[in-house]
């Protein structure tokens, strides 16, 4: 997953929350429609986090606004690595040396007054436009500022309205926003920490409900559904928590969404793409993984020890056997319920430690000890 600058650290855990899929969730929407909370709150606690994290910079909200818009509905005219790349020459680089040359000049001019028998202050303005060096530099960076917000807000996948988005962007640049900072910060707490939620458990329930009634379903006693696509060899099946298994796997969320995959065929576009980018000669290559039962999901634990080596199952896991109220990162909200198809390639028995002879423990302090 790629790491973006500024805004998941400006609107923290509001972009890391799946709630749909991102094609039928975001829309440019209009400000002639009904009044849009959560597009609204989410605009708001980006540029408050903006007014906090940049208020030194000059930027052109417009051009922010155009590259937020454009980014998040897939009509970019700037690729979001260029944009990356722009802000990260400007940010690790440029802002602080502009930044001290503007303290040196305001210094050397107070000192000039002074100097001059003239104590007057002066209010220099708190976003100085030295900060770029054209107004050509003012425009792209904006751009780029305002391509990583809607790139974070596209893979959010949240049901937002741009417009109301932008809108409360720039409501706080002008200092008349429809939500303060107060008001914003308990809607998205109540989003996401109780709707969200709720929602979740909901929809989970009944996805589960209807997953159970298909044919050669079965149900644990803790829940877990699973079907049996292939046993395998039943003389070579996990029966101990910390066996280790090798496997692949395809997991997805009840919308169908793959957020995780050993198969490169199955992985999303953005996985392809980096793979391609971090091992271009054999970037497409299938990936089994190895791992103790007792490090993963209790929904794995349970359900790999359903089946033999070679053997494929496919697992529905309900949120309780999976990640919980937590969920995890970007794909996998609160209260989820998943989907696993596995194949079971290998099982290695765990093994008890052998005992050390006291004989040998003796030997060992003693050559601690020299």
């Amino acid at each position: 997953m790629k790491k973006n600058l500024f805004v998941a650290a400006l609107a923290g855990a509001a972009l890391m929350v799946s709630c749909g899929d991102n094609k039928e969730g975001i829309r440019m929407g209009s400000l002639s429609s009904d009044f849009d909370s959560l597009s609204y709150a989410l605009g708001a606690n980006i540029a408050f986090g903006l007014n906090y994290e940049m208020n030194d910079i000059p930027f052109d909200y417009k051009t922010i606004a155009k590259g937020l818009q454009e980014q998040a509905l897939g009509k970019a005219s700037e690729d979001h690595d260029k944009s990356i790349e722009n802000l990260r020459e400007y940010f690790m680089t440029k802002r602080g040396e502009r930044s001290a040359a503007i303290a040196a000049k305001r210094q050397a001019a107070d000192s000039a007054r002074l100097a001059q028998g003239d104590s007057t202050k002066v209010e220099y303005p708190q976003a100085d436009p030295d900060m770029f060096e054209s107004e050509e530099e003012r425009t792209q960076l904006s751009y780029s500022l305002g391509s990583d917000i809607g790139f974070n807000i596209a893979q959010s996948k949240l049901p937002l309205q741009l417009v109301w988005v932008c809108e409360a962007i720039q409501n706080v640049r002008d200092n008349a926003p429809k939500m303060n900072e107060q008001q914003v910060g308990a809607y998205l707490q109540n989003y996401f920490m109780v709707k969200v939620p709720a929602e979740n458990a909901a929809a989970s329930k009944a996805w589960l409900e209807q997953i159970e009634k298909k044919s050669g379903v079965k149900k644990t006693a803790s829940g877990l559904l699973y079907k049996v696509e292939k046993m395998g060899d039943e003389s070579v099946m996990a029966k101990n928590p910390q066996d280790v298994v090798k496997v692949h796997y395809t997991g997805r969320t009840r919308k169908g969404v793959v957020f995780d995959s050993s198969i490169f065929k199955n992985r999303s576009k953005e996985q392809q793409e980096m793979l391609k980018k971090q091992r271009p000669d054999d970037f497409d290559k299938d990936e089994p993984i190895e791992f103790a039962l007792n490090r993963v999901i209790p929904g794995w634990t349970e359900g790999m020890m359903l089946v033999g080596k070679g053997g494929k199952i496919t697992l529905w896991i309900p949120s309780e056997l999976a990640y919980g109220s937590r969920g995890a990162g970007r794909d996998i909200g609160p209260n989820e319920a998943l989907e696993f198809e596995v194949e079971l390639i290998d099982v290695t028995p765990y093994e008890e430690p052998k005992a050390v002879p006291a004989e040998e423990k003796a030997e060992v302090k003693a050559e601690e000890k020299k």
